[in-house]
């Protein structure tokens, strides 16, 4: 019984721990995104993404997935999917980032009241995202036909 309830105790403690972090994560991000913070953080990364093959309209998308997870910035992507504001290279490029490098505030911390050393994650999911993303969008580049539309064809229903 002493482990039940040592356990239970440590379930709660850690669940606890767990709603100081992304509660507030996500109530500050709500708060920012009616304000121009990630427009200027887009200007202020555009050389990046740019490297990345991404356009400075990513950049909402990109920093959503980034600070509150592939969920939340999937659904920005969708929406701007839908808009046709990005084309399905950026789409694609964005996705990958995302899935190599998303929630990082929120997962690092995480880690840390685990135990683990938060600049080493960070640094690490950062350097792999943009590392795949960069050579991927070469490779894109590099391998695109002349008339770029082999890469970029509407899917057929079947």
């Amino acid at each position: 019984m002493d482990a039940f309830v040592s356990a239970l105790a440590g379930g709660l403690t850690l669940s606890l721990k767990l709603l100081l972090i992304i509660v507030p994560l996500v109530t500050v991000f709500e708060v920012l995104r009616y304000l121009p913070v990630f427009r200027r953080a887009g200007r202020a990364f555009d050389p990046l993404m740019h490297g990345m093959g991404l356009s400075r309209d990513a950049a909402v998308p990109l920093f959503t997935g980034i600070f509150l997870g592939i969920a939340y910035g999937a659904g920005i992507m969708i929406r701007v999917a839908q808009e046709k504001r990005l084309p399905r290279r950026e789409l694609f490029l964005m996705g990958l980032f995302l899935a190599t490098c998303h929630a990082v505030v929120e997962d690092t911390l995480v880690f840390v009241v685990l135990g683990a050393n938060g600049w080493i994650i960070l640094g690490v999911r950062i350097f792999i995202a943009v590392a795949l993303t960069v050579l991927l969008a070469r490779f894109w580049e590099k391998h695109r036909p002349e008339d770029g539309k082999h890469m970029e064809k509407e899917p057929t229903d079947r």
